[in-house]
């Protein structure tokens, strides 16, 4: 009720119609007072004039009349409620139209009648003696028979005041007709006056409160400038604030469409998280908006290099990981212009996981090709001043024998640096719509090693009972197909001791699949899950006398991603292995 009572009070309305009512009410007053103080003097002045009339008047009768001063005043006051006395020079009464004179005191100390004598209208207000009533007395001089009178006409003041009473009564009731006719008209007019500015200011709320689309009173008079400004005032914002949100969209477009998680922090609380934030860290049930740092259910490294970044003077840049899920996650805070007495600052957060595993696989992949490098190299050198010195010693076989070794060595080498080369040109972006026909491949694979199979009395077959009479074609890039088919090959001719190497296509759908299988010694299942990494050897004595540089599973690997495939491996100890090529089907 009390918060009613005072939105009623701050009203425009309500100040309207209190400030209408005060003027009601102060002429309201002035008529009430009027009735009860300046009346009464009115009315008792009017009635001594009217006795002063009367007065002078029974003067004017006394002075020619005949009759007697008694019947005289009688007749003069018939059918009046008036009294009126006749009084000699010595104050005796003479007569009077009510009393018998001689039941009457001397007058002569009466102060109107002693004016009266002194030439002027005597009035007095007193209690009758006679009657026990208040009355008003007005004397006038005059003659009576050649003596000098004074005569004296009263009235009772009970009655002036049952008039003026009557008066005051007809007064109040028309005081209380104004006052309801003024009530009646002060709300219709502050109704008139105060609806166009409600209106307006209806409107003016409902923008004030996001309601853009509020109608504007179309106001006429002097408000009509107040309606069109209004009108303008709502159309600039709606386009301000279209443009502002449209700028946020396109920021929020933005900073959503980044791989790295955004947070926008005002004093250490969060403002803005963009959806990348969400997949990095655990997002609350209840939202990022205004969560302190601390509160979160992050990463407590995460949580120190961002609370580093909050008292700094500059950006602060620091790594974490790896996490629960062998995530690797950079934090960059970096200080913003503050915002009044409020401090703003920017983290951002990038997945530097797969920029670790690349950066660790490099340094390996460095190390381990240093290491490849450096021993056939180093083989050279030796075999080399071997050779020399064999032959300044006069052994020719012997430096003949180190010759040897040396071309071998470098072949060995040279094989070492192709597939680098090979490894390179793989790791790099496929041309894209290559197609390449599979059976002219194997054909090429199969007679380059051939010389090989014989050599170790092996039998190298082709298999193509699935795709007879079908054309083959595969979304690779040929010299890639005939690096795998090469080292694939190559692989199992090294490690077949007896048997055969079989070279199998089939197809299954949109893809084409090519499987080289052997009946080699195979491969342990602890070395299944590594034999695709770089440099990895299942038997490294062998691979080394073999000539294998750890570098042909991995090549095979990179032609098979490439292309959109993948590869698959069986293998059993003693049983041989089948590696097989699942590619997109041209």
């Amino acid at each position: 009720m009390t918060d009613i009572a005072h939105r009623w009070a701050d009203s425009y309305r309500a100040r309207l119609a209190i400030g209408y009512l005060i003027v009601v009410a102060l002429f309201a007053s002035a008529w009430a007072w009027s009735l009860f103080g300046p009346l009464n003097t009115a009315i008792v002045s009017q009635q001594s004039d009217n006795l002063q009339a009367v007065a002078q008047a029974g003067a004017l009768v006394l002075g020619q009349t005949d009759t007697s001063a008694t019947e005289t005043a009688r007749q003069l006051t018939a059918r009046t409620n008036l009294r009126m006395t006749i009084v000699a020079s010595d104050g005796s009464v003479l007569a009077d139209s009510e009393e018998d004179t001689n039941d009457m005191e001397n007058h002569g100390g009466r102060p109107e009648v002693i004016d009266a004598f002194d030439g002027d209208v005597g009035i007095a207000r007193r209690l009758s003696s006679t009657q026990g009533t208040e009355q008003l007395y007005v004397a006038v001089p005059a003659s009576f028979n050649g003596e000098r009178v004074a005569l004296r006409v009263s009235d009772s003041l009970e009655r002036i005041s049952d008039v003026a009473a009557s008066a005051r009564r007809f007064g109040l009731m028309l005081l209380a007709i104004a006052i309801v006719l003024a009530a009646a008209i002060v709300t219709r007019l502050t109704a008139v006056a105060s609806e166009p500015i409600a209106r307006l200011s209806l409107a003016a709320n409902s923008m004030a409160a996001g309601n853009l689309n509020a109608a504007v009173p179309a106001e006429t008079g002097d408000l009509r400038v107040l309606s069109t400004a209004l009108t303008e005032l709502r159309e600039q914002m709606r386009r301000r604030v279209g443009e502002l949100e449209s700028e946020q969209r396109n920021l929020r477009s933005v900073l959503d469409g980044l791989p790295d998680g955004v947070l926008l922090l005002q004093d250490g609380t969060i403002q803005f998280a963009n959806t990348a934030t969400d997949s990095l860290l655990k997002a609350p049930a209840t939202g990022w908006k205004n969560r302190p740092v601390e509160s979160l259910a992050i990463p407590a490294s995460v949580v120190g290099i961002i609370k580093r970044g909050l008292t700094a003077n500059e950006s602060v840049v620091g790594d974490c990981g790896p996490d629960t899920s062998g995530r690797y996650i950079r934090v960059s805070v970096l200080p913003l212009n503050p915002a009044g007495p409020h401090t703003r600052h920017i983290v951002v957060m990038s997945d530097i996981t797969e920029r670790t595993r690349v950066d660790s696989v490099r340094r390996d992949f460095v190390a381990n090709a240093s290491h490849e490098l450096k021993t056939p190299s180093a083989g050279i050198h030796l075999l080399a001043e071997s050779a020399a010195n064999a032959a300044a010693d006069g052994d020719v076989d012997q430096a003949i024998a180190f010759a040897q070794q040396i071309a071998s060595e470098s072949a060995r080498l040279g094989r070492l640096v192709q597939d680098l080369l090979d490894l390179s040109r793989l790791e790099a972006t496929a041309a894209t719509g290559t197609v390449t026909d599979v059976r002219a491949a194997i054909e090429n694979a199969l007679v380059g090693h051939s010389v090989a199979a014989e050599t170790n009395n092996l039998g190298l077959e082709k298999d193509l009972t699935h795709v007879d009479g079908i054309d083959v074609l595969a979304l690779v890039d040929p010299t890639d197909l005939a690096v795998a088919l090469d080292n694939l090959l190559d692989n199992a001719i090294k490690y077949t001791e007896e048997g055969s190497v079989t070279v199998g296509v089939s197809v299954d759908g949109s893809r084409v699949l090519i499987s080289v299988r052997d009946t080699g010694i195979g491969i342990p299942g602890e070395d299944l899950p590594r034999v695709f990494e770089r440099f990895y050897r299942v038997d490294r004595a062998r691979s080394r006398e073999s000539g294998g540089t750890g570098l042909g599973l991995a090549l095979v690997r990179h032609v098979v991603e490439r292309a959109g495939g993948s590869i698959e491996i069986v293998s059993h100890p003693g049983e041989g292995s089948t590696f097989t090529m699942s590619l997109p089907r041209a």
